[in-house]
Order: C-alpha cells, then sequence, then structure tokens
C-alpha cells in the first residue's frame, strides 16, 4: 500500500529532484513553503470553537431536560423555548452515545428518554 501524498510529500519530492535543476532562489521557496505548512500540521489547535462549545452545552441541556418517561422531540423542544431542529440534532448525539433511547411512541412517533443502566 502506497502512502498517502500530502503538499509536504509533494514539496520534498520537487526539493529533492530539482536540486540542479531550479534556481536555488526556487529551492530555498519551495523549502520555506514546506516549512510553513510543518509547521501549521504541527500547530494545529484541538481546543473546540466556540461553536461546538456552545452545542455540546446545549446538547447537554437537553439532557438533563430529560427524564425515564419518553417524551416527542417537539414537546421537549417547545418546553425549552426551542426548534425542534436543534433539539433533534442534540437527541441524535445523545443517542448515538448511547445516553439516551428513542422508541416508537403511537401513530410511529420517535420518543425519546434517558438511557437507565441495567
Amino acid at each position: 500500500m502506497t502512502e498517502k501524498m500530502t503538499y509536504t510529500k509533494a514539496l520534498e519530492t520537487v526539493i529533492s529532484a530539482g536540486e540542479g535543476i531550479y534556481s536555488a532562489e526556487v529551492i530555498e521557496k519551495l523549502s520555506a513553503l514546506k516549512a510553513s505548512l510543518e509547521k501549521r500540521a504541527t500547530s494545529k489547535s484541538t481546543k473546540p470553537t466556540k461553536a461546538q462549545r456552545e452545542a455540546a452545552e446545549f446538547t447537554e441541556s437537553v439532557f438533563a431536560a430529560l427524564t425515564e418517561e419518553p417524551v416527542r422531540c417537539g414537546q421537549l423542544a417547545e418546553t425549552m423555548g426551542v426548534s425542534a431542529q436543534k433539539v433533534s440534532a442534540a437527541l441524535s448525539k445523545l443517542v448515538k452515545a448511547g445516553r439516551v433511547v428513542k422508541t416508537e411512541g403511537e401513530k410511529k412517533v420517535s420518543m425519546f428518554a434517558v438511557a437507565v443502566a441495567e
């Protein structure tokens, strides 16, 4: 299996193959560009953005509003005073994480409740 070609690896290849072909100035510029890419790759922040923090906080507030008694997404949204779409997105994350269970109520309406540890 071949390694994935990155911009850094591509520049490395051009720099090593280009010595003697390109001027020293071109090689210098390509080397500086490669160093810049390497620096950016190592300095990427793993800190969540403001929007990610707010979304996580909202998801936790949705979880806190749930009980063991199943409730519809729309009911929860109305109680919280936000859109059903926003609550639905948070509920999807919670279901995926196994913290909330999704069941089917009357007329095939999705119901959500806190997952109870057995």
